[in-house]
């Protein structure tokens, strides 16, 4: 089935759910259970609550009551293999094991999370992974005629924003760099154009998504050119603590994903990558479908 097909059943499902949820009482996620008798975070034919970031080009933009993205084109993708319809929900960067998290003071509101998260040791205490879908090494963000970064050095006295709860926020700068964190990545997109900071700090391709956003606005931006800091980041889909069927049905599905879709979906969700690095964005980008079973939570 192609993307946009995916896209269109998906819209149609979601009509006919909504309807069906203005008549029955609504629930935060499913917590059925399997054919096994283990609690279920995926039911076949079922709504699977998704927590995703709403403001995120090239990977979530919510307009016009649309998703469009990477990660709304691998949830679709999801759906339509292991027979679930996707209920989205906004999720900030610090919130997103709390979603999850069924040990914590707060119900778990969401089944899975989709939402450039990248794998961690300390994530991976808290919830499981799936993955990686994506890997990207972290820039700077900067407005386009700006020129005081160049090399790592230069970033001696700068304030570069990055948000909280995300990896580039542990990352080592040096002493003089002054970090301000903010809640999303909107907010430090707009601090840079009103020249209140002198740089944005994260995943490369995050940043990409944000300079195409804004390439005809009055203050364009660009991505730092061989300038990388930090971790190389690896994303995964994140579900629940101790589902290991489910863990195992969404690894497998994944890795035929990344044989048949991935490239595809990446070129049309995030060209300004693929121009950047014409002859190299793969090998950049793409997992291998083998180191599935290194950085999950499970194996299959």
């Amino acid at each position: 089935m192609t993307r946009t097909r995916r896209r269109i059943q998906a819209a149609r499902t979601w009509l006919v759910l909504a309807a069906v949820a203005a008549l029955v009482p609504a629930t935060a996620c499913t917590g059925e259970e399997g054919a096994d008798g283990e609690p279920t975070v995926l039911p076949p034919q079922g709504t699977v609550h998704i927590a995703t970031a709403f403001d995120q080009p090239g990977f979530d933009l919510y307009r016009n009551h649309r998703h469009r993205g990477f990660d709304m084109d691998l949830a679709y993708y999801l759906g339509e293999k292991l027979g679930f319809n996707a209920k989205f929900q906004d999720v900030t960067h610090q919130g997103r094991e709390r979603e999850l998290d069924e040990e914590g003071e707060h119900k778990r509101s969401a089944d899975m999370v989709i939402a450039t998260y990248s794998i961690t040791p300390q994530r991976d205490k808290k919830i499981d992974f799936v993955g990686p879908y994506l890997t990207s090494s972290q820039g700077f963000l900067v407005r386009k005629g700006y020129h005081g970064i160049k090399k790592e050095r230069d970033l001696k006295g700068k304030l570069v924003c990055a948000v909280e709860g995300t990896t580039p926020t542990a990352a080592g700068m040096p002493t003089s760099t002054v970090m301000k964190e903010e809640a999303d990545y909107s907010t430090c997109v707009r601090k840079l154009q009103e020249r209140s900071v002198d740089a944005v700090f994260s995943d490369e391709v995050i940043l990409f998504g944000y300079a195409q956003q804004q390439e005809k606005s009055e203050v364009p931006l660009k991505v730092v050119p061989n300038v990388t800091m930090g971790l190389i980041n690896r994303y995964g889909i994140g579900i629940p603590k101790d589902h290991p069927t489910e863990c195992r049905r969404l690894l497998k599905v994944l890795r035929k994903y990344l044989i048949d879709e991935w490239s595809s979906d990446f070129q049309s969700q995030l060209p300004a990558l693929v121009d950047t690095y014409p002859d190299d964005w793969q090998n950049r980008f793409k997992p291998d479908p083998e180191d599935l079973n290194t950085y999950s939570s499970c194996r299959a």
